[in-house]
């Protein structure tokens, strides 16, 4: 019957060590270097949106992809017509539509884009970023909460 007694022992002791190895002080914490600002969030002026600027870490994890703004030929007297994935598409509170366009290596400005139509993942805009402009297609609605100040945390 002695051996009994030790097979409930090792598990308890291991609990309390396991709970007390798990204090530790403020001060510990406080010690570490204060953690890298992932993303900043660039004013330009009062009539354009800002500008987010993300560190290199901020962009692998948000794991932003882009594409280029395409073009398909006009009309003869007619423009050309933008197209972009739907993925690009982000809405304001006023329900506007933008994109999110790559100004910079890690930086990004939202534009303002004016739906024609959408078919399936296709919209083409009467409006929008010149051809050729990347605009982003994964990660956007992350910028979006960048833009307004919402961090992960809430």
């Amino acid at each position: 019957m002695r051996s009994s007694r030790w097979i409930w022992f090792v598990p308890a002791l291991l609990a309390v060590i396991l709970l007390v190895g798990g204090c530790t002080s403020d001060s510990a914490a406080s010690e570490e270097p204060p953690e890298e600002t992932a993303a900043r969030v660039e004013e330009v002026d009062e009539s354009q949106p800002a500008r987010i600027i993300l560190t290199d870490r901020a962009q692998l994890r948000l794991g932003i992809e882009t594409t280029p703004v395409r073009v398909l030929p006009g009309k003869p007297h007619g423009r050309a017509t933008l197209i972009i994935p739907y993925s690009a598409v982000v809405y304001d509170a006023d329900g506007e539509s933008w994109a999110f366009a790559v100004r910079a290596p890690l930086t990004y400005q939202r534009v303002p884009i004016l739906i024609d139509s959408i078919k399936n993942d296709r919209v083409t805009l009467s409006k929008g970023p010149a051809p050729g402009t990347q605009v982003v297609i994964v990660g956007a609605p992350e910028l979006v909460g960048v833009e307004a100040g919402i961090s992960g945390e809430e």
